[in-house]
């Protein structure tokens, strides 16, 4: 039993060094040396300070930027009348905000799964371009420039999305808070 019990010792020492040491240190190596953007959290850096992530969302609460999905999850079914209120009140805030809108896309209203998507759709975009038009004294036609010239296709449903800080950030290099 004595040799049992420092065999299964020496296995799990062994098992500790490798996989809780070794395997690690190898992972986390390959990371850096061949993903070392991706590893270190996507940050975006601006003039020498961390902005934020191109992977998680962060919230913009101006009027002067583009907003994100929400962050608050609810684990509620779609079909429930707790979730159909959320959705309501903050179809109801978002058409306050934009009032010459007079319908609000889906993912303005919805969470995504995790809380922190980075991304809006380009309808979504577009919706929010007369507020930020009027708050930057700018024509909402170059807003719409930096939308196009910053959306991307998701390669598998063709779908077109933005990432909202590098919309947001397009917008303070080419149109400054007046």
């Amino acid at each position: 039993m004595k040799k049992s019990i420092a065999s299964s010792l020496r296995f799990l020492l062994l098992s500790l060094l490798v996989f809780g040491g070794l395997y690690t240190a190898l992972v986390t190596g390959l990371g850096q040396l061949f993903f070392s953007q991706q590893a270190n959290g996507s940050q975006v850096i601006v003039k020498g300070q961390t902005v934020g992530s191109k992977l998680i969302g962060q919230n913009f609460d101006q009027p002067s930027y583009f907003s994100g999905r929400p962050e608050k999850v609810s684990q509620l079914s779609p079909l429930s009348t707790e979730q159909e209120k959320k959705v309501a009140n903050r179809t109801k805030q978002q058409l306050q905000e934009n009032p010459t809108e007079k319908q609000v896309p889906n993912d303005l209203v919805t969470a995504s799964a995790s809380g922190v998507d980075p991304d809006i759709s380009v309808a979504a975009a577009k919706f929010q371009v007369d507020r930020i038009a009027k708050e930057r004294q700018t024509n909402p036609a170059k807003i719409h420039v930096i939308i196009e010239k910053n959306s991307q296709k998701d390669w598998l449903s063709q779908r077109r999305f933005v990432n909202v800080l590098a919309l947001n950030l397009a917008l303070d290099r080419i149109i400054p808070i007046k």
